[in-house]
């Protein structure tokens, strides 16, 4: 048998309507030599009983017997996985036939890098793809110090798992996923393989990621927890830049990331929930002085002046 050249990972959880369209499009890929490992995570939809009728020699099917959460099940699916490159999937979203090819290709040209992520279709619940012009002019190879810039900026680069391969050598340097994290744990992730290995971007668009209102709802708690762990990951990032690097991330932060979470916290306090305002308002006073950012949030609003950056560099 040849060597598997990529091992997919697909944590299951209740797949309904698109859990078949996604696995069919990982099966039907043009490489043809992968494996595609799947942990069903309690489901109680049929989701486990359609995955064991398939009979594909390039699956692995395993089951938890309790509900472990998203990170958990990446990690375990990881420790099973046999090929150098560790494409992470999700379970709403659909592979173009060259996905993995792509994918694979990129990393055999780019062997130094610690994960790649490329670029995507966005699909409706229908799967009608979502007309966009927008150009990222982010390049192929993106060095440590760069990507802590885009971190400061956007946070997660790649903005979803489903788009993700990693290095499987890169993931025994840096550990596993962080099981105790419920949200940000991708970021995490990211973070850490930058901090010791270059990042690759994929201009090709190699899957198309879904937007469905059955997707985690973005409640009050959810927040809470995603400013935490987010700030989390950013003081580990400030730690291994330079000085330099990581005045202009703060900066670079004031009018976006640390924005947008000033911006929950007023929203909290106008609302009445005093409360959730005064969480948010420790955990950012924790990580920046509140006055400047206020100044900086004020300036913003009232001048519409937002730190923008070009990537291209």
């Amino acid at each position: 048998m040849s060597q598997v050249l990529i091992s997919v990972i697909l944590p299951v959880y209740n797949g309904g309507a698109y859990l078949k369209e996604s696995v069919l499009s990982v099966l039907d890929q043009s490489l043809p030599v992968f494996e595609l490992l799947i942990v069903d995570d309690c489901s109680t939809d049929g989701s486990y009983e359609w995955l064991s009728s398939l009979t594909d020699r390039r699956i692995q099917l395993f089951r938890n017997k309790t509900n472990k959460g998203l990170f958990y099940n990446l990690n375990f699916l990881v420790n099973k996985t046999t090929a150098p490159l560790v494409k992470l999937w999700a379970q709403d979203d659909i592979m173009y036939p060259n996905c993995l090819e792509g994918f694979e290709r990129f990393h055999k040209a780019f062997p130094q890098i610690g994960f790649s992520y490329c670029e995507r279709d966005h699909i409706d619940q229908d799967g009608v793809v979502k007309l966009s012009n927008h150009v990222d002019d982010t390049p192929a190879i993106i060095s440590p110090a760069l990507h802590a810039r885009i971190a400061y900026y956007t946070g997660s680069i790649a903005g979803n798992i489903a788009n993700v391969c990693i290095n499987r050598s890169a993931l025994d340097k840096v550990g596993l996923f962080d099981e105790g994290m419920k949200i940000s744990a991708d970021f995490d992730m990211w973070v850490r393989l930058a901090q010791f290995f270059e990042t690759g971007f994929i201009k090709t668009k190699l899957i198309k990621l879904r937007d469905h209102s059955g997707q985690l709802s973005r409640n009050e708690k959810y927040y809470i927890n995603h400013v935490r762990e987010d700030l989390k990951v950013y003081r580990y990032l400030d730690t291994y830049v330079t000085a330099a690097q990581k005045q202009e991330g703060h900066k670079i932060m004031q009018t976006n990331k640390l924005s947008f979470y000033y911006t929950l916290m007023l929203k909290a306090y106008l609302a009445g929930k005093f409360k959730t305002g005064g969480k948010y308002f420790r955990l950012i006073a924790a990580y920046q002085p509140i006055l400047p950012l206020t100044v900086s949030f004020l300036k913003a609003k009232l001048f519409n002046k937002k730190h923008q950056l070009s990537f291209n560099q």
